[in-house]
């Protein structure tokens, strides 16, 4: 979706806030900051995906789906960010996965099994962002369960690892302001809002979705919850550890996942 995304990248609730700076302070989240992408710590739960027959089904998904792999685009329900979706096959170790809204392509995903089949290399480009601007990244998960029988060799269940990330400038970045109660988030690809801790929802300008943020305050940071719909989607919680360093998590609430990473003020 987005969010030094994502959302990577892309989904916590709060505590109680701690005492606050002085008024004239300011806050130990003001900056520009980008996401270190050597200090992540992935999800373990496995992406479990079979390529058989002509047909493409990803049963990790949430909810998980199943398309003809013949290169078209097909409805998949219950996405908030796309509606469609196409599986080509390449060659006999490389498919090429892409996601629609509307009718119009939004990302397309090259994915290629390493000789020894046992690493996945994604390769994304996608420009659906508030500026436009397509950005690319790639990123690496590693064997865990085999293909089945007759299957395409990127079939299987696969763990993203923390090896070989390469991530556009404007993914890893956000610039966040806080005064007072109000907290102002721009992230590199250009969606920002300004929203009031403990206050009401308020739309994510620029979110492809429409989504919709509250936030909390926790000790001298936040957590933003988004919306899309009504319902609670994912979270991000925003820990300053020293002047320099800020713990960021990212739990995405449908799928029950959590990553974990290391900001560092540019």
């Amino acid at each position: 979706m987005r969010r030094f995304n994502t959302g990577l990248l892309g989904l916590m609730l709060a505590t109680s806030a701690s005492i606050s700076a002085p008024a004239f302070a300011a806050s130990p989240v003001d900056g520009i900051w980008k996401i270190d992408t050597a200090t992540a710590k992935l999800s373990t739960k496995p992406d479990v995906v079979t390529i058989k027959d002509g047909t493409y089904s990803c049963t990790s998904c949430t909810p998980p789906y199943t398309v003809a792999a013949d290169g078209k685009p097909h409805p998949v329900a219950d996405r908030e960010y796309w509606d469609a979706a196409s599986v080509a096959v390449i060659d006999a170790s490389t498919v090429e996965v892409s996601r629609y809204r509307k009718g119009t392509l939004i990302g397309t995903s090259k994915v290629a099994v390493s000789a020894d089949g046992n690493m996945l290399t994604y390769t994304s480009t996608s420009a659906d962002n508030a500026i436009g601007k397509s950005t690319s990244s790639t990123s690496m998960s590693k064997r865990v369960g085999p293909a089945p029988a007759g299957s395409h060799a990127t079939s299987g269940s696969w763990q993203a690892v923390n090896d070989g990330a390469q991530v556009a400038e404007e993914i890893l970045t956000a610039t966040i302001s806080m005064k007072d109660d109000m907290v102002t988030m721009t992230l590199g690809t250009g969606e920002h809002y300004t929203a009031k801790l403990g206050g009401p929802q308020v739309p994510f300008v620029g979110d492809k979705a429409g989504a919709k943020v509250a936030l909390t305050k926790s000790g001298t940071g936040f957590v933003e919850t988004d919306y899309v719909g009504g319902k609670a989607i994912g979270t991000y919680t925003y820990l300053p550890v020293d002047a320099t360093t800020m713990t960021f998590k990212a739990t995405n609430l449908k799928a029950g996942t959590t990553d974990e990473f290391t900001l560092k003020k540019q």
